[in-house]
């Protein structure tokens, strides 16, 4: 993949005290206008993990279910960081859903499978 065509479908927050200041057009134009040699990477690599869980549905069965995960980081506390997301799906999906509200979530397995990779022209 082109650089340039990263810089196109990526979107970018300046980091800053107390948090992250959007900055999308910015830095889609500043990449625009580097030549692909000015970088000193040439791919982005991100852990791919398989995540099996169970739960209860609203009528108390017992289900089994698969997830997965692109992590942005690969990292110690990956476990915890995949049961916050899954924490997170959990509470959305049951906010939109009540009537197929799910329950008891428990995390099986976290497997790592593939690591996956975008890489530039440069």
């Amino acid at each position: 993949m082109h650089i340039h065509k990263f810089a196109e479908i990526a979107s970018f927050a300046e980091i800053g005290i107390g948090g992250n200041i959007p900055a999308t057009e910015e830095y889609q134009e500043l990449i625009k206008n580097l030549h692909p040699t000015q970088f000193l990477t040439g791919r982005l690599t991100a852990p791919f993990y398989k995540v099996e869980y169970s739960y209860e549905t609203v009528r108390g069965n017992y289900r089994t279910a698969c997830k997965y995960i692109l992590l942005h980081l690969e990292h110690e506390d990956y476990d915890r960081e995949i049961e916050m997301r899954l924490s997170d799906w959990v509470e959305k999906r049951n906010q939109e859903r009540p009537y197929r509200r799910i329950s008891n979530v428990q995390i099986l397995e976290i497997r790592p499978i593939a690591y996956a990779t975008i890489s530039f022209d440069i």
